[in-house]
């Protein structure tokens, strides 16, 4: 794993332009601080909702600037992806759920078990790097 602390904003342009090249449609995404569902992509009868998570705050949050997130910060951004996942499986029942966070040490020791666990209630992951993405879900 790699040590690049990534944004929120980061993760999420990565991951369009990744998805992208892999055809899926890109129908809403969210930067900065805008409420919303982060990505929203389409593939034939396919929609994929994501939710995203940095490593670090962006320079220009409003909130105090550290160089990266701390662990108590990574579980409560955690906790709010696995909410937010389990809100939008229930509002879009027939579509794919997912989070994304950096390729990151600090956050995959503490996201990854979890992550596991997540598949089983069909909420996928994604890991982000500026070199590449891997992914639990087949697409």
């Amino acid at each position: 794993m790699e040590n690049d602390k990534l944004t929120e904003d980061e993760v999420v342009l990565l991951l369009i332009d990744w998805l992208k090249s892999k055809d899926w449609v890109i129908t809403d995404y969210c930067l900065g601080h805008t409420r919303g569902i982060d990505i929203t992509a389409k593939k034939n009868s396919n929609v994929l909702y994501i939710e995203a998570k940095g490593a670090r705050a962006s320079s220009s949050s409003p909130i105090r600037k550290r160089i990266k997130f701390d662990s108590g910060q990574i579980k409560d951004h955690l906790g709010k992806a696995i909410v937010k996942s389990i809100e939008t499986q229930i509002k879009h029942p027939n579509s794919v759920v997912a989070i994304a966070h950096p390729m990151d040490m600090d956050l995959f020791n503490i996201c990854d078990p979890v992550f596991n666990e997540l598949e089983k209630l069909k909420i996928y992951k994604f890991w982000v790097s500026k070199e590449k993405i891997l992914t639990n879900l087949n697409i």
